[in-house]
């Protein structure tokens, strides 16, 4: 959440693009972006609705430790980078870490201006993409 608060500042987003943005991130290949930073298993529509709760938890932390906050706008409670969350990022040196920050460049870049309802569009021919998947492997496992 972070990398991608970060990288749209000054931007701010409420936690249904949040949502969103965070699973283009994580699944970017599905999107035509570069490689996926976990791996294309078939149910990864279903992390939609398990990722809400942990975003949640995880803003709070963030806004208690001022790396991140939230107010509210027009859509409601709306996120962004603190001043910390640069110096915060960079002490982040990791290989994943450097991809995390690369998808979520790509991820603001692509979609961080659509709104909720564009970025659902976006993203539900990827989900329709994924049910068929889901069907396939059902299949092979059947037969």
């Amino acid at each position: 959440m972070l990398m991608l608060l970060k990288e749209a500042f000054p931007q701010r987003l409420d936690l249904n693009q949040l949502v969103l943005l965070d699973h283009s991130l994580l699944h970017s290949a599905d999107l035509g972006g570069p490689e996926s930073l976990h791996p294309a298993v078939p149910i990864r529509a279903g992390e939609l609705g398990i990722k809400r709760e942990a975003i949640e938890a995880g803003l709070e932390v963030m806004v208690r430790a001022q790396l991140a906050h939230a107010g509210v706008g027009d859509g409601g409670i709306e996120f962004w980078a603190g001043e910390s969350a640069d110096g915060f990022t960079a002490l982040l040196v990791t290989d994943y870490a450097h991809d995390l920050h690369t998808r979520a460049s790509w991820v603001v870049n692509h979609f961080g201006d659509l709104d909720q309802g564009a970025l659902r569009t976006a993203l539900s021919s990827v989900a329709m993409h994924w049910s068929e998947e889901f069907a396939h492997t059902a299949d092979e496992e059947l037969n």
